[in-house]
């Protein structure tokens, strides 16, 4: 007796749902990567879609089922990390547990490939971790961060970038737990076992590898800042200057990568600001101080179209630095670099920002003005006081603006 045409073998079941799961793995992340409105959404189905046909395969079995089915549950939680709700963030651990189970049933010692997953996997976990940001979470990701290092650790570093990227990769988000749990020792350390996981990489001009480094170097130099404002501030700079070099001629490419110039730029301008108000300091130190401060607030400026809600923090935090600077520093130009920045067609986009901006500006002015005549021989006629005079006379014209 012969078999139906329409009858589908166990195999053939078992080969169409695989494919079918993998299908929806594939849209899925495709959503997630896309990041646009619905998308989140959409991805967390489809995830949901590729496990509920892949749980019902033979991994006991098939290497290629379990893989698959392991990696299914870790882009479900990746989708589910999307949505900062608390609902959503214990859901997506649970989803990385599974996926850790999974993977980790897999000959990994005999696979770099099965390796690097399950490093992944446990590096999301931690991350779903440190986002729930209890206590007790906290300890977890500390934990599951260093299970990602070790297993990642174990990789032929050399044998693919990808490799270097993810281990690096762990080391950073573990420093940057560190950071938010005031552990500055550690977050130092974790940095430089991030640039040491890097290796030489960015210098093939690998994007992502490049992008990690300069983050490694601008966390390390928040984390010196905040361990020691004063005797951390020269390695900060450096810190800050190494991550600015890997990032300069590259055109900013979108919201992350200008947001990491910015970052490494107020580290620049946090540490610079400590040295010049701790020591000695030329004419050199606070044009670089200023430079910096200029460099931030138009970058920051330009940006803020694609994402207001990151970059007016950061152009409020370079505005005012500025004017903290120029006002300590080169009180003769403070109304220039007032007039000029509230003049920006960007400063008067959103009212909140142009309040804050024009508060800020008001408060420097006035400030500045009590101070100027302070511990200064003027003397009719000459270069220096006729700055002074003018700058007292823009200075006023400010503050009468805003009475």
């Amino acid at each position: 007796m012969t078999a139906s045409p329409d009858t589908i073998s166990p195999v053939g079941e078992q080969t169409r749902r695989h494919r079918a799961g993998s299908a929806w793995t594939d849209r899925g992340t495709a959503h997630l990567v896309s990041g646009g409105p619905g998308d989140w959404a959409a991805s967390v189905d489809c995830n949901r879609r590729a496990v509920e046909l892949m749980d019902g395969l033979p991994v006991a079995e098939n290497e290629g089922y379990l893989a698959d089915l392991g990696a299914a549950w870790v882009n479900l939680g990746c989708a589910l990390l999307a949505d900062p709700s608390r609902r959503s963030l214990e859901e997506a651990l649970g989803a990385f547990d599974r996926g850790t189970d999974l993977l980790g049933r897999l000959p990994v010692g005999s696979s770099p490939r099965f390796r690097h997953n399950l490093a992944a996997a446990w590096m999301n976990r931690a991350d779903a971790l440190a986002q729930i940001d209890s206590e007790t979470s906290r300890s977890g990701a500390l934990r599951a961060y260093g299970r990602a290092i070790e297993i990642a650790g174990r990789l032929p570093l050399d044998e693919k970038p990808s490799f270097r990227v993810l281990l690096a990769s762990c080391w950073i988000n573990l420093g940057s737990l560190q950071l938010r749990m005031l552990d500055f020792t550690g977050a130092v350390r974790a940095c430089d076992g991030a640039l040491a996981a890097i290796g030489s990489l960015p210098r093939t001009g690998h994007r992502l590898a490049t992008h990690h480094a300069a983050t490694a170097w601008t966390n390390r130099g928040e984390a010196l800042l905040s361990e020691s404002p004063v005797e951390g501030a020269r390695r900060s700079v450096e810190s800050a200057g190494m991550a600015l070099a890997l990032l300069e001629g590259r055109a900013v490419g979108g919201a992350a990568d200008a947001k990491l110039r910015l970052r490494a730029l107020r580290v620049m301008a946090r540490g610079l600001e400590a040295r010049v108000r701790s020591s000695p300091h030329g004419a050199d130190e606070v044009a670089v101080l200023t430079d910096v401060a200029e460099r931030g607030m138009s970058l920051a400026f330009s940006s803020r179209h694609a994402a207001p809600d990151v970059f007016d923090p950061f152009v409020i935090w370079f505005f005012s630095f500025g004017s903290r600077a120029y006002g300590r520093h080169q009180p003769q130009f403070l109304a220039e670099y007032l007039n000029e920045a509230l003049r920006r067609p960007e400063s008067r986009a959103c009212r909140e920002l142009a309040v804050g901006l024009r508060a800020i500006a008001l408060k420097s002015a006035a400030g500045t003005l009590e101070g100027l005549g302070r511990n200064r021989l003027l003397v009719h006629g000459t270069r220096q006081t006729e700055l002074i005079m003018q700058a007292v006379r823009d200075l006023r014209a400010i503050v009468h603006f805003d009475a």
